[in-house]
């Protein structure tokens, strides 16, 4: 009770003394996390100790602008000395959203190669993804409840944290108020953009005819770019989304989907036995991977092929990964106009994959790019031509696998982002 009473009276200052705002804030701090986080989201713990190092003018300035960013209070930090910056004592922090398995991974080649890093996720899913803090801000459906525990956990990160990889348009707090105040302290901050958050119809349906995408509101799509690119000069992104943010962004890096081959290296090894050719795709979003053209082409080819298909849905990727590990043939995505991270996936398990790569893309990727290229208008021709020639399956897998290593490892790709950091 007295941990209640006191995070509680800290909690409720901040909140202009709205008492009952703030037990929402505490109770929903302590519930929607397993045990192993409860040093996290102990509201006292954050309250008196993350900031140990700064004075109390800094820590109150913190607070203010995290709540009020348009509040007019003295700025201690202002007559610092600009920070020398060193990336390989930084502290590293990914967030906030897993889009697949990337932050978790990034981290952990970061951390491979000595660096500290961390990913924080607010935004799990059945897919099960590890980070190092989980916690599900949303589970209340309560957004101002949610805002207001961001800016709890940004108050804390922000003190820890030197470098801050963003993901997928996301920030500490939901309203993007730490934003400002990151650019006001001199941390070093880059947002990696991943499809869906700034993919445009308009410019995108110029290079490919097949494109569906989740949000046709482009205005609002912009509006978000405008508001990042204001604090967030530099941006990561790969080869097609460069399209879309180059009229914000002043600084666009390019990299590519990083992947752990230690992870498939037993996959890639084993040998199939199956008693019949097995087809998999495995849609996160069927409208937008042109699952229904797959279903189509397979359901007529049955009445002449004999082979096996599985359409995987709702599992976490441990339990997909034992499906994949069967497939002869593996289906990526058909509308896109390029490859996922299923493919990557697919590709270092040693499977031959199929995936629209579109005109525009062909001249982005490297020569020796192995997939099997198909749309919609020929999705079927592409699989019966499979179906009547197998014996050259064999071949594909072997170099889907050299592609992987040579282009996808999450060491290499990790050593990139290095890179990127020291030049923000």
């Amino acid at each position: 009770m007295d941990v209640e009473y006191f995070s509680l009276l800290g909690i409720t200052e901040l909140l202009d003394g709205n008492y009952l705002e703030a037990k929402k804030i505490f109770r929903l701090g302590l519930d929607i996390i397993p045990d192993n986080y409860d040093l996290l989201f102990n509201m006292n713990y954050l309250m008196k100790n993350i900031f140990a190092d700064i004075t109390e003018e800094k820590r109150y300035y913190i607070w203010s602008r995290l709540f009020n960013v348009n509040l007019e209070c003295k700025n201690p930090f202002i007559n610092q000395e600009k920070r020398v910056f060193d990336v390989t004592t930084s502290n590293i922090l990914h967030g906030t959203a897993e889009i697949a398995n990337q932050m978790n991974i990034l981290t952990r080649g970061l951390s491979n190669m000595g660096f500290n890093a961390k990913s924080i996720n607010y935004y799990p899913l059945y897919l099960k993804y590890k980070a190092d803090y989980e916690i599900n801000i949303f589970k209340e459906k309560n957004a101002t409840l949610a805002n207001n525990i961001s800016k709890k956990l940004a108050s804390r990160f922000i003190n820890e944290n030197d470098i801050f990889h963003f993901h997928f348009g996301t920030s500490l707090t939901l309203d993007y108020s730490d934003l400002p105040l990151l650019k006001e302290l001199q941390k070093k901050v880059v947002m990696q953009y991943w499809g869906s958050d700034v993919r445009l119809y308009s410019k995108a349906v110029k290079v490919n005819p097949y494109i569906k995408v989740k949000d046709k509101n482009e205005d609002i799509i912009k509006r978000k770019l405008e508001l990042i690119s204001k604090y967030i000069p530099d941006c990561i992104v790969d080869y097609e989304l460069g399209e879309y943010v180059k009229e914000f962004h002043d600084n666009i890096h390019y990299s590519k989907v990083a992947i752990d081959l230690e992870k498939y290296k037993n996959l890639y090894d084993d040998k199939l036995n199956n008693s019949k050719f097995m087809i998999v795709h495995a849609p996160t979003s069927p409208e937008h991977k042109g699952t229904d053209y797959i279903v189509k082409a397979l359901e007529e080819l049955s009445l002449d092929y004999d082979f096996k298909f599985e359409l995987v849905k709702g599992m976490s990727n441990e339990e997909a990964t034992k499906i994949y590990k069967k497939a002869d043939l593996i289906i990526d995505q058909l509308l896109v106009g390029s490859y996922g991270v299923f493919a990557v996936e697919s590709m270092a398990m040693g499977k031959p994959v199929i995936s629209w790569i579109s005109d525009f893309m062909k001249e982005k990727y490297p020569e020796d790019l192995p997939i099997i290229s198909a749309n919609p208008d020929n999705i079927k021709n592409t699989l019966e031509y499979i179906l009547n020639n197998k014996d050259m399956l064999a071949e594909i897998g072997h170099r889907s696998r050299l592609y992987a290593e040579k282009y996808h490892d999450m060491n290499k790709i990790s050593k990139n982002m290095v890179e990127i950091y020291k030049n923000l």
